[in-house]
């Protein structure tokens, strides 16, 4: 981040306890734009959010993980949309793409804004190609939504609506949904971008990837092959909403809990099998039946994943048939320039 083009900024360090010599490796840094914060506790995920924001000074916020990268003009790029919106800026939440790069550094796909809709595509290989031919990514200039046009979108679906990376959101805006407090124990990120989109801010989506993410499976996501959190945060959308929230939306509780069920519970059992997983694709199918079963028997994906459970040792290769012919699918729509 210290190659930034853009140099007014601030960084705050929480450390959550850590075991290995990450405290040493920041006080080794000698720039009193860095400041560290330690905790003598590891607090968890979403408290540590909320504690390193909480320490923010300067007017807009940008928060990563510990392995995230900017690329160099990402501040620069942002501060000068910021600068063109004058009065609206502070009611501004800007986002980007994200590159998608391994251990050593090397791009192996994006994440992108899907044709046509709110939610944010992980691409790679053919499907990154592909991608790229329907959605070149120009430098410099932004799309600009409404806060709940963008929610409307993507709550039918529980996505997220940007790489929690690449979204920076003014302080005054964390002020005002109480920052990252929340029961979420996978996804406290994605609660917190739900409240500020339903302040309505204007929404700035910059088509180019001014962020890196990379990829490798780092403990929260570890976590996640092995228990239904992610299922239980999820769930929670489907309660807490209220009928006449929903309705200003458009949207109705039946529309959450069917997201929840297909996508959530349903679609990752079938993907936890074609990677070899029985007990957690079992656990997906428990965990819709248990919360929803009235809806959950009426749901066509159910029925397909209870029959491949059934199958036993054939049933991962059954499901990879089942997946490989989907992505095709999703590949023919992407190189056709369909939404």
């Amino acid at each position: 981040m210290l190659d930034q083009t853009y140099h007014n900024f601030e960084i705050i360090i929480a450390d959550n306890a850590s075991t290995d010599n990450s405290i040493e490796v920041v006080k080794s840094f000698r720039d009193p734009r860095i400041r560290l914060v330690q905790n003598n506790y590891n607090i968890g995920f979403a408290p540590n959010l909320q504690r390193v924001t909480m320490f923010a000074q300067n007017e807009f916020v940008s928060l990563l993980s510990s392995d995230d990268l900017m690329n160099p003009q990402a501040l620069e790029t942002y501060a000068s949309i910021l600068s063109e919106r004058g009065g609206r800026a502070a009611q501004t939440v800007l986002c980007a793409d994200a590159e998608l790069v391994d251990a050593r550094g090397n791009v192996v796909g994006h994440i992108r804004k899907a044709p046509g809709s709110h939610d944010m595509l992980t691409v790679r290989g053919d499907e990154d190609r592909a991608f790229a031919r329907i959605t070149p990514l120009p430098g410099g200039r932004y799309q600009t939504f409404s806060g709940l046009e963008v929610l409307k979108d993507v709550l039918p679906r529980l996505r997220n609506f940007a790489p929690f990376l690449t979204v920076v959101y003014p302080r005054a805006l964390w002020q005002a949904v109480e920052g990252y407090n929340a029961v979420r124990t996978i996804g406290p990120d994605k609660f917190f971008h739900y409240k500020l989109l339903a302040q309505n801010p204007d929404v700035v989506y910059v088509p180019a990837p001014l962020y890196r993410y990379r990829v490798h499976l780092s403990a929260n996501q570890e976590s996640q092959k092995t228990n239904i959190k992610q299922q239980l945060d999820d769930y929670l959308y489907t309660l807490e909403y209220s009928d006449q929230f929903l309705a200003s939306l458009g949207l109705t509780r039946q529309t959450l809990v069917e997201a929840f069920l297909n996508r959530v519970c349903l679609k990752n059992g079938l993907t936890e099998l074609v990677y070899g997983s029985y007990p957690q694709a079992f656990r997906m199918l428990a965990c819709a039946l248990a919360t929803y079963p009235g809806p959950a028997l009426q749901q066509r994906r159910f029925y397909t994943l209870l029959g491949l459970l059934a199958c036993g040792p054939l049933a991962r290769p059954l499901a990879r048939l089942f997946y490989w012919g989907y992505h095709a699918r999703e590949l023919v729509r992407l190189q056709s320039g369909q939404s």
